[in-house]
């Protein structure tokens, strides 16, 4: 069975993302202190669309752990680092072209 693979968008600008996501994080949007702890995240959310293309959601999902599995001292909990790193998706594609319901999503974290 073949699996749908999400579109993305034909620019994806991480200075653009991390220049948005700095101005949320002075603007109070983002919970944690440290800007640099949300860094890590945009950076996984936009390489991980500009990198794997055609990457099903279930294969990013494993980008993901991969990644989180990497952090030495991970500033955010796996929760709020999926969480965030779905935020940034649905953010890249409300700035294009591409429908926000084309966005790929993390899988919830399993108990």
């Amino acid at each position: 069975m073949h699996a749908e693979v999400p579109t993305i968008p034909p620019v994806i600008n991480v200075d653009a993302e991390l220049d948005h996501w700095r101005r949320q994080h002075a603007d109070g949007a983002l919970a944690h202190n440290s800007f640099g702890s949300y860094v890590p995240w945009i950076k996984f959310a936009c390489d991980s669309l500009i990198t794997q293309p055609r990457a099903s959601n279930a294969q990013r999902d494993e980008m993901f752990q991969t990644q989180y599995a990497l952090q030495i001292m991970p500033r955010l909990s796996e929760a709020q680092a999926r969480e965030f790193v779905d935020r940034c998706w649905q953010h890249v594609y409300q700035t294009s072209p591409v429908r926000i319901q084309d966005a790929p999503r993390l899988q919830r974290m399993r108990a």
